[in-house]
């Protein structure tokens, strides 16, 4: 059932979506430059390594002690969050039939999980440094099965009306940042991991988001407030959320560590296993998830198309 609004919009009578790319510019940047960032203090640093190498130890102990069926659930979680994701795509193309939206979001999630694979396999290399963490693992950061989530989430992110966004966005997070925490659990990959992850995602969406926006203005574009759309742009509330959740789960990562006893508790050769670097890790793989969606949704907020 193809859309009811128009795909061109009088010039006069709208602003066009995606009005501002200098916007879209620095927000690509940012992604990057945190992307640097997250691997620079993490994986290019001492402290970084050790701390999520404790965090990676705490978590490969309390694994034993899961049920089988949670581990079963674990693992299959990225498959299935994969299948959600591809049906629902596949729903909205065929029933909005926005043909070349689909091929670019397509072509985003394609991106997404290449460059997750050139970055950890090609150019990040992770230093051997003398701190005592083992090097069996190699370079682990981005996680392709984050990535794989959270672009597979914001593929349908992208070919939703704008007063959806928000909602999808919110929904995607938790498959995503679900995946990302699951992931930890299964001690498969270090926190950091999961938040270049998201970055990677965040990206490619918004390089593909400039072209679905500027390509199709009549779906992206809201009207004033009605009865029927008093908000026109999607609840203000999932964004707000998504925010918090982030914000809060971040800081909780970093109270975590603080009361695990921070940089000085730290040790390659650890003989306990604390619960409270558990729970930094575990915060800190979904923390970052939470607040790289809660932005998508607000700045795709900002740049839809008004009339």
């Amino acid at each position: 059932m193809p859309s009811a609004v128009p795909d061109t919009l009088p010039v006069r009578s709208a602003r066009r979506p995606a009005r501002d790319p200098w916007a879209w510019l620095l927000a690509l940047a940012g992604c990057i430059a945190l992307l640097l960032v997250v691997f620079t203090a993490f994986v290019g640093t001492s402290t970084g390594q050790v701390a999520e190498y404790m965090a990676l130890e705490a978590a490969t102990h309390r694994l034993a002690s899961l049920h089988g069926s949670v581990t079963v659930v674990l693992v299959r979680l990225p498959q299935i969050v994969g299948v959600v994701g591809v049906a629902v795509f596949v729903v909205l193309t065929v029933w909005r039939r926005r043909w070349f939206a689909s091929l670019v979001a397509a072509a985003g999630f394609a991106g997404a999980n290449l460059t997750t694979q050139v970055l950890k396999n090609v150019l990040f290399v992770r230093p051997v440094l003398d701190n005592g963490v083992p090097y069996y693992t190699g370079n682990s950061l981005p996680s392709g099965h984050t990535t794989f989530a959270a672009a597979a989430a914001l593929a349908v992110f992208l070919m939703v009306a704008p007063r959806w966004r928000p909602a999808t966005a919110a929904i995607g997070a938790l498959f995503a940042t679900a995946v990302g925490a699951g992931t930890f659990i299964e001690a498969w990959h270090r926190p950091a991991d999961m938040a270049a992850a998201y970055l990677v995602a965040a990206a490619w969406a918004l390089a593909a988001g400039w072209v679905i926006l500027r390509t199709g203005p009549g779906w992206n574009t809201v009207g004033r407030p009605s009865a029927r759309h008093p908000r026109p742009a999607g609840h203000p509330g999932w964004d707000v959320a998504l925010w918090l959740g982030g914000l809060l789960a971040t800081a909780g990562a970093w109270l975590a560590f603080q009361a695990a006893g921070g940089v000085a508790a730290l040790t390659p050769v650890p003989d306990w296993h604390s619960g409270w670097h558990f729970l930094a890790g575990l915060l800190l793989s979904v923390g970052p998830g939470l607040l790289v969606f809660g932005f998508l949704s607000t700045f795709f907020r900002w740049q839809a198309g008004r009339r």
